[in-house]
């Protein structure tokens, strides 16, 4: 396997040799800017000093031809400072045809030495300014030649810097692209959405840290294929699972998506429409390609606004049938608008034995009234007559009790045995449960304070605004408080919980009583259903519970027991899907009434 280089190595190598080339570009500038500016500076210097020798030649010269205004030194002296002057111009040569004017003065200088006539004196005058041309020129040649090469210094060092910035450039680019080209491909690659368990055609790595993280990504992507086809499989197996168990079903059950389109119906409900199942999968409800008076009764009733349960007639095998319906939403796990499932329950032959009974009961409500108020009445006058008798008059006492008991249990009796789900109004609107829940559960505290029992209400995440029928709910918690308070034991805990899921409500009451025995949760709830709780006493076990389901069902909400950590649990769930406000014909009344 080769050895690639890691990324802060190549990055390192790239930024040393980054700044081995600015510095070498700095030294080249430092000593280009010291040639093109010391040395011009000292070769001007040179010329002046060479002006200046000639100053004083001159100097001597008048000297000499007028010492009458020069008295500070003699004639010998005179000469000795001329020829200094000249031997010092004579070392300072700087222009190339400066050694011809200097040899000019000088045999100008003998010349006037011999003779110091005026034809002598004009030829050395001549020679020095001659001199002096020569020396100017250079100079200010010399400053213009400066001029031009620190000129021509200053663009080489902009080239030099624009040609190293572009290197920097090319090095920087280089490196990104040894970075970013793999990564890239690998981007590109997957947004191609490559098949799960295929194998991925990876550009080579050209760093370590890129080679380290296209192998772990080979290695997650090759484990995510594997994974996927197990899930896969796993999926085809719970959803054949799921189809048995929706074709056991007695139901008629069809499931839409959240686009209103049918994802699965089972063969009872392609019976009832009369339809195969290839035509009705993947097609919009609202918009099925038939007009069978099954589909127009259904497709009025299988809608997402459906609380709780309606009622609709069907024809099935030329026969008039009644079903139920009811709604369940899916939640997918992220959303709550999963799709629909809708089920259908035939109850017409339960409508027949409800007529029947409504019959039985108007028989028996009609033999029984007459006798239990004639004893009732007969009792109360002998109550009136003026006895003797003690044992006659408590005869007479209990008569009379028992007579309004009786008529008290025939109406309890009348009122549960005639209950009907689907014929009850129920007047919602707008609850503040957190407040009213409260208010509610006042006259238990003092109940529970006087048996030893405590209670606790949280409403901490109760909703704001409820819609419920405000006295029909109520009569529904005071009905689960009371029970579990009388089964509560001394020292123990009773619990309210008021909380909110996706917008619906849910109250539990919780209790550390024995419980109900396991003998009677399967009917806990249905009408009468005696029994004896453990340290309880006894009496009817399921009679307020029996309304208090009614109206909650009404709701299109669900009332359900459980038992857990040796805790009784009674939980109301009620959806919140209805506009507060609406009128229900789903609440409790009474046939008669």
């Amino acid at each position: 396997m080769t050895v690639l280089p890691t990324l802060q190595k190549n990055i390192r190598r790239a930024f040393g040799r980054l700044m081995l080339l600015f510095g070498c570009l700095g030294a080249l500038l430092v000593l280009a800017f010291f040639i093109a500016g010391r040395l011009p500076t000292l070769l001007v210097r040179m010329n002046y000093d060479s002006i200046a020798y000639v100053r004083q030649m001159e100097e001597a010269v008048f000297a000499l031809r007028l010492p009458e205004q020069y008295v500070q030194q003699g004639h010998q002296g005179r000469e000795a400072a001329f020829d200094e002057a000249l031997a010092r111009a004579s070392a300072n040569v700087t222009e190339p045809d400066e050694p011809q004017a200097i040899e000019a003065v000088r045999n100008a200088w003998d010349q006037f030495r011999e003779s110091r006539d005026d034809e002598s004196y004009a030829l050395l005058h001549t020679a020095l300014v001659h001199l002096v041309d020569v020396n100017e020129r250079g100079m200010f040649r010399r400053l213009d030649r400066s001029n031009l090469y620190r000129n021509l210094t200053l663009a080489g060092a902009v080239v030099v810097f624009l040609a190293g910035t572009l290197w920097a450039m090319f090095l920087a680019d280089a490196v990104s692209m040894r970075l970013s080209h793999p990564l890239r491909r690998m981007a590109e690659l997957l947004k191609d959405r490559p098949p799960l368990g295929t194998r991925l055609h990876l550009p080579a790595p050209q760093t370590l840290e890129v080679r380290i993280l296209f192998d772990e990504f080979e290695r997650q992507w090759t484990r995510l294929g594997e994974l996927d086809a197990v899930n896969l499989n796993r999926l085809l197996r719970e959803k054949r699972k799921l189809e048995v168990i929706l074709e056991s079903a007695d139901d008629a059950i069809i499931v839409m998506d959240n686009t209103g389109c049918v994802a699965h119906v089972s063969r009872s409900m392609t019976t009832l429409l009369g339809m195969p199942e290839h035509e009705l999968l993947g097609q919009p409800w609202h918009d099925l390609s038939t007009m069978d008076e099954n589909y127009l009764a259904l497709r009025g009733i299988l809608r997402d606004d459906l609380v709780g349960k309606g009622e609709v007639e069907l024809t099935c095998n030329g026969e008039p049938r009644v079903f139920i319906v009811r709604r369940r939403s899916l939640h997918d796990g992220v959303r709550t608008d999963g799709g629909q499932v809708f089920l259908l329950g035939d109850v017409t032959e339960k409508k027949r034995r409800e007529s029947l009974r409504s019959e039985m009961m108007d028989w028996i409500s009609h033999e029984l009234k007459t006798p239990v108020q004639s004893l009732g009445l007969a009792a109360e006058l002998l109550g009136r007559q003026d006895m003797q008798d003690d044992d006659m008059r408590l005869l007479v006492d209990t008569i009379r009790e028992d007579a309004v008991r009786l008529r008290t249990v025939s109406r309890q009796f009348m009122d549960i045995a005639r209950m009907r789900v689907d014929m009850l109004r129920l007047e919602r609107r707008d609850v503040d449960m957190a407040q009213r829940l409260g208010a509610w559960l006042t006259p238990f505290r003092l109940l529970a304070r006087e048996k030893g029992v405590g209670m606790e209400v949280d409403v901490r995440q109760a909703p704001a605004v409820v819609s419920v029928d405000e006295d029909r709910f109520s009569w529904v918690v005071s009905n689960l408080v009371a029970n579990s308070l009388q089964a509560s034991p001394r020292n123990t805990t009773l619990t309210v919980r008021l909380t909110e899921a996706s917008g619906d409500l849910t109250l539990t009451v919780e209790d550390e009583g024995p419980g109900v025995p396991r003998e009677l949760e399967e009917r806990m709830f249905e009408p009468y259903s005696h029994g004896r709780a453990a340290g309880t006493k006894l009496g009817l076990v399921g009679l307020g519970l029996a309304i208090s389901r009614t109206i909650v069902e009404a709701h299109g909400g669900r009332l359900a027991y459980e038992r857990r950590d040796g805790r009784s649990l009674f939980t109301v769930h009620i959806p919140q899907g209805t506009p507060h406000g609406a009128t229900l014909a789903t609440s409790l009344q009474q046939e008669g009434a």
